[in-house]
């Protein structure tokens, strides 16, 4: 016994000494230094719903069922929520497993057809019997697997509100999708240890979660790793999207889809719009295309000096424009007509445009004072000749001294309406109605000529600018008269920028259709209307209509329009509001092709669902509020959405003088 004893410990002491060994090699196999680094900082708790950590609150989603139908890349959806950590762990079933619950599964579908009372209960089974007997010729005839997978998305929240709050908007996106997903009680610390285990670990767990099956066709065509990107031909880099892709935009892009080039921008201060506008500014003129604006504030000025374009203030001390100037016109078929009626036609519209601009300076006219301005003008125009120049010279192309100004007019007038204009005696001849309305457009014509004769009286002084690269107008000190006078000379310079754009536009219109044309010589004209809320809102009919018209006829002179605000309640300031301006407003937004969104708040999101109705998902305008500077949502219209986060580099932000 002493033997055995003797000849026991000696071999429990090498044991010992063996177990040691084995510790301290286990121990060599961990860096312990990189375990330190990457521990939970503070320690954790599990807690029954969530995880409590020193630095906040953790919770996992654990997506329970999946939608019968799936799209490619079905995954893109879960994998790019934001502030979100999605792990994906799978593993093969076997297929003796899967045909055996396959055969089950089919075998309870008979069953059930066999035991329901009701028709559609009945259609149900038979309709997931047919889904298991296609399972099965695939799993045998096509060589499909089944993949059974768990899907589980990791949300944080500073405390525990935040925490919920987070939950609840995944669990309302997932559902929104045709997802469900739930928070697992009382199995947070295995659902945390999934974060690093493989699926063989986890099914060891106390709790055995078993992965929901799936084709393995399905899986394939989830596609996680898929990003949204765009990627025109002649794009440049503006930014990335939220997914990791590169977005190189071209504004003047046409393809099937992409068939005009105007947009859109709002954004709240400091949230990046003006830097975002300025670059697509600068990215045209790279390009060579022509730019025409208005600068609001002043903010452009340094730009449009560091680029040698021209800024012209419309306060008048730059010059004059001469709203009684003809300016050419669009005209269907010009081809097939002859150029007397394309100078008629250019005359009816210049009628039809001087007659908005009195409405303009007299808001409280009458269909029958406009009917009475459009006449008289007519007849002042015949007076000096200029429906015989239709026929020869044309009225299109004049000097600038050959048309007349509105003190020439207003003589005109008074000289119809009194028979002794010293006196100022009406003319017996005239009706009390029309010597009524005489005396109104009198009375608006000499408010034009000696209030604002500085802005409005006299012939164009401005140097010709139709071919300046770069033109914006300076409306800064315009903001301080009359909202009248405002929207006036935005109109007046609107119809000279028209102007411009038949003249570049028409030319190469016509080259397209001509063997040999590159279109990739073609000229743009991108006009950029920054606090567009000024001139676009439910109180100026007249200057939407404008710009309505605009918008839809400049994309065949190979123009575009670019208008942004603040606030898209700055348009339209009730979601209900069904007027008809508020109605053409709308229009207006529907004819924009690219919409970029930055942050609004949360206060805007019934307009946007009204003005944007159909173009931003739910949780797009959900996002919309908490974007940070330089995010935004673009909507191409037709395309698809992207959420991206623009960028500019220093030497651009000390360009545009941004950032702030």
């Amino acid at each position: 016994m002493a033997f055995e004893l003797a000849n026991i410990i000696p071999m429990l002491d090498r044991k010992k000494k063996k177990g040691d060994q084995d510790e301290n090699k286990q121990k060599q196999k961990h860096d312990l230094e990189f375990l330190a680094k990457i521990q939970p900082k503070g320690g954790m708790r599990f807690g029954d719903n969530f995880v409590r950590k020193g630095d906040g609150y953790e919770a996992c989603i654990h997506i329970v069922d999946y939608p019968t139908n799936v799209d490619a890349k079905w995954m893109k959806t879960i994998t790019t929520m934001k502030n979100v950590i999605v792990v994906t762990d799978g593993s093969t079933m076997e297929r003796s497993e899967t045909v055996t619950n396959i055969n089950k599964s089919m075998l309870e579908q008979k069953m059930r057809f066999s035991n329901e009372k009701q028709g559609i209960a009945q259609l149900d089974a038979v309709q997931k019997h047919d889904e298991l007997t296609n399972l099965y010729h695939q799993i045998s005839q096509l060589g499909e697997v089944i993949k059974l997978v768990h899907v589980r998305l990791y949300v944080h929240g500073k405390t525990t509100l935040e925490l919920e709050k987070s939950v609840g908007d995944v669990l309302t996106e997932l559902e929104a999708q045709s997802f469900k997903g739930t928070v697992l009680l009382n199995e947070q610390e295995h659902e945390w240890k999934a974060l690093f285990s493989p699926y063989e670990e986890q099914i060891t767990y106390a709790n055995k979660r078993e992965g929901k099956g799936m084709p393995g066709l399905a899986l394939a065509a989830g596609l996680p790793f898929h990003y949204a990107q765009l990627r025109d031909p002649r794009g440049s880099y503006l930014g990335t999207t939220f997914t990791g892709g590169s977005v190189l935009f071209d504004l003047f892009h046409k393809d099937k889809q992409r068939r005009y080039y105007n947009g859109v921008l709002i954004g709240e201060m400091g949230s990046g719009k003006s830097t975002l506008l300025k670059k697509l500014f600068l990215d045209n003129k790279i390009r060579n295309n022509f730019i025409r604006g208005f600068d609001v504030t002043g903010e452009f000025e340094t730009l449009i000096k560091e680029v040698n374009g021209q800024m012209v203030a419309l306060d008048g001390t730059q010059g004059i424009i001469n709203p009684m100037q003809i300016y050419r016109s669009r005209m269907d078929d010009e081809d097939k007509k002859t150029k007397t009626e394309i100078e008629n036609h250019s005359f009816l519209q210049h009628l039809s445009r001087s007659a908005i601009f009195y409405c303009l300076m007299s808001p409280q006219v009458t269909d029958a004072d406009i009917q009475e301005y459009k006449k008289i003008l007519r007849e002042f125009y015949e007076s000096l000749g200029f429906l015989e120049k239709i026929k020869t010279t044309g009225v299109t192309n004049l000097e600038n001294e050959e048309y007349p100004i509105f003190s020439e007019l207003l003589e005109y007038v008074k000289k119809e309406l009194y028979s002794n204009v010293a006196e100022r005696i009406i003319n017996p001849s005239l009706s009390l109605s029309r010597s009524a309305r005489l005396e109104k457009i009198e009375l608006a014509l000499d408010d034009i000529v000696n209030g604002y004769g500085h802005l409005f009286n006299g012939h164009t002084t401005l140097e010709d600018l139709t071919n300046e690269q770069v033109v914006f107008f300076s409306v800064k000190s315009l903001r301080s008269l009359e909202k009248k006078v405002f929207n006036a000379q935005m109109y007046n310079a609107f119809s000279l920028i028209w102007d411009h754009l038949i003249h570049i536009g028409e030319p190469q219109r016509k080259g397209v259709y001509k063997d040999g044309f590159d279109f990739d010589l073609i000229k743009r004209l991108l006009v950029i209307l920054d606090e567009s809320h000024l001139t676009i809102n439910t109180s100026n009919p007249i200057a939407v209509d404008f710009i309505l018209e605009f918008a839809r006829e400049a994309r065949k002179y190979f123009g575009g329009l670019l208008f942004a605000s603040q606030s898209v309640r700055d348009f339209v300031s009730e979601a209900k509001d069904n007027s008809e301006v508020a109605t053409k407003i709308k229009t207006l937004f529907e004819l924009t092709q690219y919409k970029f969104v930055l942050q609004q708040d949360a206060n805007s999101l019934d307009t946007l669902r009204y003005i944007f109705q159909g173009q931003l998902s739910e949780s797009e305008l959900r996002q919309i509020p908490s974007l940070q500077q330089g995010e935004c949502v673009l909507a191409i219209k037709g395309v698809q959405n992207l959420t991206m986060t623009v960028e500019a580099s220093e030497d651009e932000i000390n360009l545009f003088e941004g950032g702030l």
